[in-house]
């Protein structure tokens, strides 16, 4: 007898309820749960003429997909600026609701605030980039739509489904995983942080370090608030993220001395 997908399971094989779904993503579904939402691999079955439902067969080879990304989360507990995790389960990934949505949101739907407070939010998503490679972690997918709003708008890093976990003792800024570096973060990093700047969003795309894009192709920076920052991550003149805090600190306070709008 022939089956057609019509239902979404949980590991566990409990059907869930569409109403719930408020993302679908690669890797993945988000589901509401109150407070929080949970992460699940995409796993899919057939609700049957009786009520019960039956697992696809290649569930098998899905429902190990968010293993790394559990890892992540629990290597970064207590890192500031990530994402609240609540809990790792069979079942997937607890967090956190943030209903205020993401900073690519809210950029589309809003005027530009003041330089400061752009400052702030990129020293924030810069820390929490940090406290990232501090724990071991390459994040790499790191993009406007993967930080959140808090309630008093401060910045929360979600989604490690494609971050990488360094060796325990491996020197960090030398550690290259499928491609992805710390250096590679760094690039991604600038794209937010000139999207925070220009208040549209940027995007220099780059799958691995061995394929950097050709500087002469990325745009000027001349006159640009953070454009100093941007530059010296493009041409991979920061040894270590450490360092870019500090020209960012310095930037702001500069920043706000002149009064830049």
């Amino acid at each position: 007898m022939d089956h057609t997908i019509n239902c979404i399971l949980l590991v566990d094989d409990t059907r869930v309820n569409v109403a719930d779904l408020i993302s679908n993503g690669s890797d993945g579904f988000i589901i509401r749960k109150g407070h929080h939402v949970l992460k699940i691999p995409k796993l899919y079955g057939y609700l049957k003429p009786d009520g019960t439902t039956e697992a696809d067969s290649d569930n098998e080879f899905r429902s190990d997909r968010l293993d790394t990304e559990k890892q992540v989360y629990e290597r970064l507990h207590g890192v500031r600026g990530i994402a609240e995790c609540i809990e790792c389960t069979s079942n997937g990934i607890l967090l956190k609701y943030y209903p205020n949505g993401a900073l690519s949101e809210y950029i589309a739907r809003n005027p530009r605030p003041s330089m400061s407070w752009r400052w702030q939010w990129i020293l924030q998503a810069t820390e929490a980039i940090a406290g990232c490679h501090e724990r071991g972690v390459l994040v790499f997918d790191i993009a406007l739509r993967n930080f959140l709003l808090a309630d008093d708008f401060s910045l929360r890093l979600i989604d490690f489904s494609n971050s990488s976990l360094v060796p325990t003792g491996e020197d960090f800024a030398l550690a290259e995983i499928d491609g992805s570096t710390a250096k590679l973060d760094l690039l991604y990093l600038a794209n937010v942080i000139h999207s925070i700047c220009m208040w549209r969003e940027f995007t220099v795309d780059c799958a691995m370090e061995s394929e950097w894009p050709d500087l002469s192709s990325l745009p000027e920076l001349e006159g640009f608030e953070g454009g100093c920052v941007i530059r010296k991550c493009w041409e991979r003149k920061y040894e270590a993220i450490e360092q870019m805090i500090v020209e960012i600190q310095r930037s702001a306070r500069t920043s706000v001395s002149v009064g830049s709008a």
